[in-house]
């Protein structure tokens, strides 16, 4: 599963990490799906012949990962339920079981990929409220050319937008 940001730049998930650090963007039912072909695992097949398949036994830890490239800390397999602590980032997954990662593991690499994205959907807040300054901007200046036409002064144009006659016939008089 995977996320993707507002502004379509970001796609995040966890990522499996193979022993030879290349992360994992998928999975089949004999593995972790690696980029990537180094001859030492088996490879994915005819239809995706630059990927590899590595064992789910292999995979000992995950990451966040961004297709921009950001990847985010390391968090560790245990075999043992004795070695499994969370706030340390080690997360119990018996032998045997498929590579996948608890919803609580998740959840904490979720929260690492939005602190990733924070700054550019910030941005995409600023551009959305400059668009709508702007819009409002041109509402205003037509209302205000409309009140001119009507025969309002440049005094009570003023104080309706919340300035000074000057000011309101300086900014509006050559529109």
């Amino acid at each position: 599963m995977g996320w993707t940001s507002n502004d379509y730049k970001h796609e995040g998930w966890v990522a499996a990490v193979a022993p030879d650090d290349r992360l994992a963007s998928g999975s089949t039912a004999e593995g972790m799906l690696v980029p990537g072909t180094t001859g030492h695992y088996q490879p994915a097949g005819e239809f995706d012949p630059d990927r590899e398949i590595v064992p789910d036994a292999l995979i000992m830890n995950w990451r966040g990962a961004c297709e921009c490239g950001w990847q985010g800390e390391l968090w560790q397999r245990v075999l043992t339920p004795a070695e499994a602590d969370f706030d340390a980032r080690r997360e119990y997954l018996p032998p045997g079981d498929p590579a996948f990662v608890s919803g609580h593991l998740e959840n904490a690499v979720h929260e690492e990929w939005l602190a990733h994205i924070a700054p550019s959907e910030a941005i995409l807040g600023i551009e959305a409220a400059a668009r709508e300054h702007r819009q409002a901007g041109h509402r205003l200046d037509k209302t205000v050319a409309a009140a001119k036409a009507a025969g309002a002064s440049w005094a009570d144009i003023g104080r309706a937008a919340g300035i000074s006659r000057q000011a309101a016939h300086e900014h509006w008089a050559d529109k």
